[in-house]
């Protein structure tokens, strides 16, 4: 008993280790989401008010016009208020969420296994894998809600399990789980209610033996998802949703309609041209993308924030492993076999209804299903090797050990050395050095153009300058375009401007990359990336 919770505590070390060291430093900045959460974060902490001064949101908050979930936001009120204004304290919730889920990986697996006899294997096993996951440690260093979601998502299982199976009082912490990854990210806005029912219709006769407490659980549910439901009325709710779906993709009908005309308006055009066919088709070719090997075991997400594009999101090892644990699965476990496998089935379901796929982020709903499938396969493979011999069983775990911390090796090596340093572009490197190059200097100017160019420059002037949100609120031209979305024009000395088009009589402060900027200016500062190239130029026209 010792000896496991031993070797239990050191996965949780290594998986804290991973998530935590340098953290403010790679990624090698905070992206604007992050920096926006930081800063809602920060107003809420000050004066109880998000940054458009709305008192402590619950159904959402408007951030850029793109509605983000609120659970993430107010996790990191509590990390500000202890570590100050800082990327730490931005990113801490997910990395120590994160953390987190490794050890709940360990329970959730230890409950579903619960009349396995090598159980404790596949525990920590499933541990070992998620906490050493280049998906999941990549997502658990940046401020994803997405992360966090996973956590509660784990939570609700465990609790689950452990009402199922005896304390039927768990069930109320199940819900309150499952409410609160319903709203720190909207893909679990869709996955949650599958996943319920697919606990529901699978171990039905278990929970049917508490019908009055399940009853009691389904309404506290409800009534914790009423703001919610009230914001799902309102046509906010359905900007976002409207802006990343398939379903709302103009140019399927458009191909519809011209199949159609092709066929001449047939009876067999009509049918299988008709735009909710062309829709379902698209959802399936998205779902199947999720499954594509390049995008799992080679190159990973196409997007540099979810990926470093030099390993994918699981390790190649764990190909035959899963591919043995879905099979020993099957054969073996009849009792939790259905609910695994619909797990893993419905998993990318939410992510598949986006136009961008595959999505490392909206399908974290995967995890931690790869891990537990890859541990399972690798116990069972042990049992078969060991039964052949023990010298051999030696040799075979010497040779998984190796391949394993080459794998590791290899991906940390091109996360911390490569990474920041090819992608600091898409981090949005070099606002925060261009931020304070112009906060030392204000006071020498009557006003600062700050570019636009690189997108929501304001939010990194009000967070790394420290703005109070009561001078926000007082000074700052806020305008909302024809897609929704907020943008701030100006505040005090600033004004935002995509394009720096012409020099001004007054005495003006310039900041962005050097195609935005006139000529005739003169140079004070240069920022680059990390790769060398020019970020900013900081340039007055004295």
């Amino acid at each position: 008993m010792i000896k496991k919770y031993f070797i239990l505590g050191l996965i949780i070390i290594l998986a804290a280790f991973l998530r935590f060291w340098q953290i403010d430093k790679v990624p090698p900045s905070l992206y604007w989401d992050e920096v926006s959460q930081g800063y809602n974060a920060y107003s809420i902490l000050k004066t109880g008010y998000d940054e458009h001064h709305e008192f402590l949101p619950i159904a959402r908050f408007q951030a850029f016009g793109d509605y983000k979930a609120p659970v993430y936001i107010y996790l990191t009120v509590i990390s500000i208020f202890i570590f100050g204004t800082t990327e730490f304290a931005v990113r801490f919730p997910s990395a120590f969420f994160g953390t987190l889920t490794v050890l709940l990986t360990y329970c959730l697996t230890k409950e579903i296994f619960e009349n396995n006899k090598r159980r404790n294997l596949i525990c920590i096993f499933a541990s070992l894998f998620l906490a050493i996951s280049p998906w999941h440690i990549q997502l658990s260093r940046a401020a994803y809600e997405a992360n966090v979601a996973t956590f509660f998502t784990a939570l609700g299982l465990l609790t689950f399990f452990m009402a199922k199976r005896k304390y039927a009082y768990f069930y109320l912490i199940s819900s309150v789980s499952f409410v609160l990854a319903f709203y720190s990210f909207n893909a679990h806005r869709i996955f949650i209610p599958l996943l319920i029912f697919l606990l529901f219709f699978i171990y039905r006769k278990q929970v049917l033996l508490n019908v009055k407490k399940i009853i009691a659980v389904i309404f506290i549910g409800i009534f914790l998802l009423i703001p919610f439901l009230l914001y799902l009325r309102t046509p906010e709710s359905k900007l976002r949703f409207t802006e990343v779906n398939i379903f709302t993709d103009i140019s399927v009908i458009r191909e519809s309609n011209h199949l159609q005309n092709v066929d001449g308006n047939s009876l067999i055009g009509k049918v299988f041209d008709n735009r909710r066919v062309l829709y379902g088709l698209s959802f399936l070719k998205h779902y199947f993308d999720f499954f594509n090997p390049t995008y799992l075991f080679f190159k990973g997400d196409g997007n540099p924030r979810f990926s470093t594009q030099d390993n994918g999101e699981l390790y190649l090892y764990m190909l035959p492993l899963i591919i043995a644990g879905i099979y020993f699965i099957i054969k073996t476990d009849r009792i939790n076999r259905y609910f695994l496998l619909g797990w893993f089935l419905l998993a990318p379901v939410a992510a598949a209804t986006a136009r961008e796929t595959p999505h490392a982020l909206r399908s974290e709903t995967f995890i931690p299903i790869y891990e537990i499938f890859a541990a399972y396969g690798f116990v069972e493979i042990i049992n078969l090797v060991g039964k052949c011999s023990k010298k051999i069983l030696y040799i075979f775990l010497i040779i998984s050990f190796i391949v394993g911390l080459y794998y590791l090796v290899d991906f940390l090596h091109a996360y911390y050395v490569h990474f920041p340093v090819r992608y600091s572009e898409e981090w949005q490197y070099g606002y925060k050095q261009a931020v304070q190059k112009a906060e030392s200097l204000k006071d020498k100017y009557d006003e600062i153009v700050f570019s636009n160019a690189y997108g929501r420059a304001y939010i990194y002037v009000l967070w790394y300058g420290r703005y109070a949100p009561k001078d926000f609120w007082k000074n700052g031209v806020v305008k909302r375009d024809a897609f929704g979305f907020y943008n701030v024009d100006s505040f005090g000395k600033y004004i935002f401007d995509g394009n720096i088009r012409e020099l001004k009589n007054k005495k003006t402060l310039f900041v962005g990359p050097p195609s935005s900027i006139p000529s005739g200016t003169r140079l004070i500062d240069a920022i680059n990336f990390l790769n060398g190239k020019i970020a900013f130029e900081i340039r007055d026209n004295k």
